[in-house]
Formats: structure tokens, sequence, C-alpha cells
């Protein structure tokens, strides 16, 4: 009940200064419409360049082919629509009818270049103090950038074809180049001849490792009958014919020996220390040799290794020739089409319109009503604060 209350005596407070409230809004309406009158009127208007092929558009960018280029500066549509040569144009195009003192900072200050979201199309927009000029300044202005636009396409076209005609020319002396590297690799690879060699060796490594077992064999045999020989009790025959067997063996150690045919004619123990001489004797050399051919095993692992990784490295920069090769001549080809292509790159897809209300400046209805609502509403607020503190003044007298 007590919020119906209060809202009733907000309404009647409302209602008891609906005068003053109503005064209140036609004096702001009154000031926003003297304001506008006194504000000079600014129109606005605009039109809209289309991009109609944008495949060139590629071609100026510099993550298609990273490759450094000498080709004339590309600019941004906005860039060029706002740049010093289509201004100087645009003012030769108006003559007299240039905006205030015809200089170029003052036109520019009049015009806004903008791209839409899709990239496709280029807002152009002039202000002027009257509806005819601001027409006749887009109008004006959009035809100057699409001559501008469509002059650039065609010497981006043009140094784009010439362009590529160099870089493929380039690429495929590389690739010759490149092509002749890796057969003068091939050939000195042959002359070395450095896998034969090193099979040779690996097979010499092989023969002197099974040569130097055998050796160590021997000696073990020959310890083995040496103490046969002090042991009470032992065949002198066997024995004899061991040690010639051994003597065989410590001559050919890599060699299939056949038994002896006869006994051994002198001291069975001074034949074991020949062995044994021997055989340690001819595992020093052996041990030698083996350890040159491991030496020289890893120098030609060494030189095979380095010469693969040469090889590895022109034949890929044989691969990176023939692709850029096979880039360069479908990306000339494209410019070729894109040369030979008669179509209007850029071009004025919605003329401007003349505009029929003030952007800034002059009498707008919307403002003058704006301020009107906003003088009741403030009206009111007062209307209703003034309530509020006659309120607790009121009950207070009552009370009395």
């Amino acid at each position: 009940m007590k919020d119906r209350s209060d809202i009733r005596r907000y309404g009647e407070a409302v209602w008891r200064h609906g005068w003053w409230i109503a005064v209140l809004a036609l004096m702001a309406a009154a000031l926003a419409t003297l304001l506008g009158a006194l504000t000079p009127a600014t129109y606005t208007s605009s039109a809209l360049v289309g991009i109609i092929d944008r495949s060139n558009v590629v071609a100026f960018d510099p993550r298609f082919l990273p490759l450094e280029r000498d080709l004339p500066s590309f600019e941004p549509y906005p860039a060029l629509a706002t740049s010093e040569a289509v201004l100087r144009d645009l003012l030769v195009r108006l003559g007299d009818d240039a905006p205030e003192d015809g200089s170029i900072e003052a036109l520019r200050g009049r015009l806004s270049a903008a791209l839409a979201a899709d990239k496709v199309l280029l807002r152009l927009s002039a202000s002027a103090d009257s509806p005819d000029e601001a027409l006749q300044l887009a109008d004006a202005w959009a035809k100057v950038v699409v001559a501008h636009a469509s002059q650039l396409y065609e010497t981006m076209d043009i140094a784009l074809l010439a362009w590529y005609e160099e870089q493929l020319a380039e690429a495929r002396a590389d690739l010759t180049t490149a092509r002749d590297e890796l057969v003068r690799h091939d050939v000195a690879a042959a002359e070395q001849g450095l896998g034969a060699e090193l099979v040779a060796l690996e097979a010499e490594i092989d023969r002197l490792a099974a040569e130097l077992s055998a050796l160590r064999s021997i000696e073990r045999d020959a310890q083995a009958a040496r103490q046969a020989a002090s042991e009470p009790g032992h065949d002198s025959q066997v024995l004899a014919a061991g040690v010639a067997m051994l003597q065989q063996r410590v001559l050919q150690p890599l060699a299939e020996v056949q038994p002896a045919a006869g006994a051994v004619t002198e001291d069975p123990l001074a034949a074991l220390d020949r062995v044994e001489a021997t055989a340690s004797e001819r595992m020093q050399d052996v041990e030698a040799l083996l350890a040159d051919a491991s030496v020289r095993q890893r120098q030609l692992q060494g030189a095979a290794v380095a010469q693969d990784a040469g090889r590895r490295e022109v034949t890929w920069a044989v691969r990176e020739a023939e692709e850029r090769v096979l880039l360069l001549t479908g990306e000339l080809e494209r410019a070729r089409l894109a040369a030979e292509d008669s179509r209007i790159k850029v071009q004025l897809t919605s003329p401007a319109s003349r505009p029929s209300q003030p952007t800034t400046g002059g009498v707008q209805p919307v403002a003058v009503g704006a301020a009107g609502v906003t003088g009741l509403l403030l009206g009111s607020a007062i209307a209703i604060l003034l309530a509020e503190r006659r309120t607790p003044r009121d009950t207070a007298s009552a009370e009395r």
C-alpha cells in the first residue's frame, strides 16, 4: 500500500508542476533548435568502389613467395584513395568547385576511405556544406580512385610479368649449376673409390681378427701340451704328434692342418718353445696390422660419411632448384594470363547519392526531439524531488 501511495504522490507532484515541466521541455527543444541553427550543417555522401578481380592482390603479399622483389610499391586501397597523386587529380577535376582554399590538406580533411569487412568493397565518404557539394565531391573522388587503381593494376601486371621472367631465368640457371655439381660430385666419388676400399679393408680386418684368434688358440694348445709333457706316464707318441700339428698350425694359422704322419725327431719341449715364440711374435705383428687397419677403417668411414653428406646437400640443392623452377613457371603463366586479361579490376559499384539530412550541424528533428524528452524527464525528476522534500515537513505539521 505504501508503494501505491508513493506512486500516487509522485503522479500528483508531476501533474501539479506540469506547467513548468512543459516549459522546461520547450526550452530544451528551443535551445537544441537554436544550437542547430547556429552550427553549420555538414552533409556526407558515400560511394562504393568494388574490387572485381582480387587475384593480383596476392602478388603483392610478401608471404606468397619467400623472395625479394624489385617491384613498384603497392599501396592499400584506403592509402591509395587519399594519396597525393589521387588528391591532386581530384583538385584538377573539381576546378573552381574545390572546397575551402583548394589545398590538398583541406581536401583530405573532408574525405574518408575504409575497406569493408570482406575486403572487396572500398567505401569513399566525402563531407561538404551542402548536399549537392557532398554528392559532387564523392562522385568525382570515386572516379579518380577507380582510374588510379586500374592504372596501378595494369602497371603491376606488366612489372610482375617481367619480374617472374627474370626470376625463372635465374632459377633455371641455378638448376643447371646444381645438376652439374651433382655430376661432378658423383664422378669424384667414383674416382676416389672409397666404397670398394672400405669393403676390402673390412675383409682384411676380419681376416686379421680370425688369424689372431687362431694364434691365441695355438698358444693355449702349446701350453696345454707342455703341461701334459710334465706329467709322469704321458704318451710320448701322442705328444709328438700334437707338437707336430702345432708346428704346422703356427706356420699357417688359418689353414686346415692334417694330422702329422711321423713322429717329431727333436725334443718336444724345444719344439713347443719355438711354437710359442713364433705364435707370440706373429700375434704382435697381427695386432699391429689390426690396429693400423682399424685406424684406416675409421678414416675411410669418416670420408664416406662426409661424401654422403656432400651428395645429400647437392641433391637437396637440385631438388630445391627444381621446385623453384616449377613454382615460378606456374606463377609466370598466371601473371601472363593476368596481364592479358582486359577486365576492369576496380570499378564504381555504387555511385554517390544526395544526402537528405545533415550529418552534423543544422536543425535536426531527432536532436530537437531528444532535447525535448530530456527536458520532460529532468522536470519530472525535479518535481518528484520536491515532493519528497515536502513529505517530512507535512508529517511534522500534522503531528503538532
